[in-house]
């Protein structure tokens, strides 16, 4: 009667079990469940099993937010679930990823369900790794046809094994309350409400948005990641039109882990300020002339330069194959390892952990990357050579080992930090290039203060509005909407005696990793720049998907030896016929 009783109780608690370990975790529950279930059922007879499946879930919530002279036009808020699954048949050395055919298709994803219910999840989970796994079948047949038909060369393995983890980190911060928000929607009116008194500009729009929200992952390897995501920005941008008929547009940024580390409302107002002034002298610059030689790039534009050019250069991307037998692009440092890429003075590293500079915390900081490999500081450029570059799991020449750098679908940085062993302050670093312009007998050079437009900043979208994945809307289309196209840099005309000029319409010429060979000064003081970083190279079908990932860059002020500087050609446009309403 006893052992009868037992068995009943065995199997009551077997019956009761994934309901038990779904009211724990119903997610991670019924990932790892289908996962489990995958890998031992998947089968079509006469096809390759799985080898490695992973299931990734992101659950973020978001609120968006633009105004425009003082009023809100745009406002949005939405709570979003996707769900992705990625399934390889083969192995480690040649399996079915990165591969891309004229069958591919999109990543497999769906919208996943707000409940927690697990039943439903794993439905979900069930009918997309379904779907992934007949993809792969189809894929690594093809990427073998075509195989068959190389000669043979250089074998580099597809992926690379990682040691299981399994973390929960910090719970994900909420999202605003209701009088917080309502906070920050005034200040927002009070920033777009400064250019009313601009009557010259000619659109003008304040973009303030915040994400919240947990990254689920599991793999059949053993890892299991539960992980917070979220990051805050404000977006100032503005358009007029110079008195030759010639576009000016020009806008800042500022993204922080959350809402609460922006500046002050005071300082905001201010800098607001200055920047619609500075927008509505520049209609009656002149257009700079053309020059080649020193550039000082000063503060926040020497981060600039460092992520528009440098950044992607230290990341080891590898391009998916195809069918056509065409090599996709091959990152520019990858056989520079042990070369010298910089100027014997500087030196740049990687640094995950770092969480504050100085005052301010660190956007680009994490733990763990997206495929749950913890985050490792390292060291990429010392006294000008090159060291190594930034890996994910997918193997690249010399380069067999992930150094926790998997981030928004491929490899990205977390924070980069470049130093010099000669650095001097920035007075001094500005009196030693009027000394070089006075030596070099040039009658003028430039001083770059910004150098970043929308779509200037390698690998990102700066456009706040599209900060969010989930939520779309408040985008510039131009017009009424407000302006588009590039942003012209800041650029100073200035004289060896020391006499400054503002300028407009001017464009760089070709700027590659190679100007950094040519530094000849950098400050002492850093600035602290963050943005959002999306893939250099677009993952192959099949794969968990690409997403826009915070990225840091700490840089100083360099001088840059050699850089070519033009005027833009671009076409004039009449201007209003009437002049502004708000021209008292």
């Amino acid at each position: 009667m006893r052992t009868r009783i037992l068995l009943m109780v065995v199997c009551a608690l077997g019956m009761a079990g994934p309901s038990m370990a779904a009211q724990e975790d119903p997610i991670i529950a019924a990932m790892q469940a289908e996962l489990q279930r995958s890998m031992s059922g998947l089968r079509i007879e006469g096809q390759p099993v799985p080898y490695y499946i992973a299931c990734q879930l992101d659950d973020t919530s978001g609120r968006r937010l633009t105004a425009r002279l003082g009023e809100v036009s745009d406002e949005g808020t939405g709570r979003n679930r996707v769900l992705r699954v990625e399934v390889r048949v083969g192995d480690y050395d040649f399996d079915s990823s990165r591969f891309t055919s004229t069958s591919s298709f999109a990543a497999d994803s769906v919208a996943g369900a707000l409940d927690d219910d697990y039943d439903v999840l794993r439905r979900q989970i069930w009918l997309l790794t379904d779907a992934a796994y007949k993809r792969a079948v189809n894929v690594f047949a093809r990427k073998k046809a075509a195989f068959q038909n190389r000669k043979a060369g250089e074998s580099i393995p597809d992926f690379s094994k990682a040691t299981p983890v399994q973390r929960v980190l910090a719970p994900t911060l909420p999202t605003l309350s209701a009088p917080a928000w309502t906070d920050w929607t005034e200040r927002v009116r009070q920033l777009s409400g400064v250019f009313l008194s601009s009557p010259e500009i000619l659109s003008s729009e304040v973009n303030l948005t915040e994400e919240r929200g947990r990254r689920y992952y599991v793999n059949s390897e053993g890892f299991s990641i539960v992980t917070p995501v979220g990051i805050a920005g404000m977006r100032v941008i503005a358009d007029t039109q110079a008195v030759d008929g010639l576009p000016v547009r020009d806008f800042f940024e500022i993204f922080e882990p959350t809402l609460s580390d922006m500046p002050a409302t005071s300082d905001l107002v201010a800098r607001t300020r200055e920047f619609a002034t500075r927008l509505t002298a520049a209609r009656a610059v002149s257009v700079g002339e053309e020059y080649t030689g020193p550039v000082l790039f000063e503060g926040r534009a020497g981060a600039e330069l460092t992520a528009q050019v440098l950044v992607p250069a230290l990341l080891a991307t590898r391009a998916p194959d195809n069918e056509r037998s065409t090599q996709g692009p091959v990152p520019p440092f990858l056989s520079r390892i042990g070369s010298r890429v910089m100027a014997d003075e500087l030196s740049v590293t990687d640094t995950p952990s770092l969480k504050r500079f100085g005052a301010r915390p660190v956007a680009g900081a994490y733990e763990l990357d997206d495929e749950g490999v913890p985050a490792q500081d390292v060291p990429l450029v010392e006294n000008g050579k090159l060291l190594t570059l930034l890996t994910n799991r997918v193997p690249q020449r010399n380069l067999p080992q992930s150094n926790g750098h998997g981030r928004g679908g491929s490899v990205q940085a977390g924070v980069v930090q470049m130093t010099s062993a000669a650095a001097v302050p920035s007075a001094q670093l500005k009196a030693s290039y009027l000394a070089l312009l006075k030596k070099e007998g040039r009658p003028f050079g430039y001083i770059v203060r910004s150098l970043a437009s929308p779509a200037a900043l390698a690998g990102s979208t700066t456009d706040v509005s599209e900060i969010l994945a989930l939520l779309t809307g408040g985008g510039l289309q131009g017009g009424a909407g407000g302006p588009s196209g590039p942003v012209i840099p800041q650029i100073i005309r200035v004289t060896p005696d020391g006499a400054e000029q503002v300028v407009r319409g001017m464009r760089f010429g070709a700027l590659t990793p190679n100007i950094f060979r040519n530094v000849l000064g950098a400050s002492s003081e850093r600035e602290l720049l963050t943005y959002r970083g999306s893939p250099a190279i677009a993952p192959a079908p099949g794969s968990l998907g690409s997403r826009q990932v915070p990225v840091s860059v700490i840089a100083p002020g360099l001088i840059v030896n050699d850089l070519e500087i033009q005027p833009m050609r671009e076409v004039a446009q009449k201007p209003p016929v009437v002049p502004s309403p708000l021209i008292r």
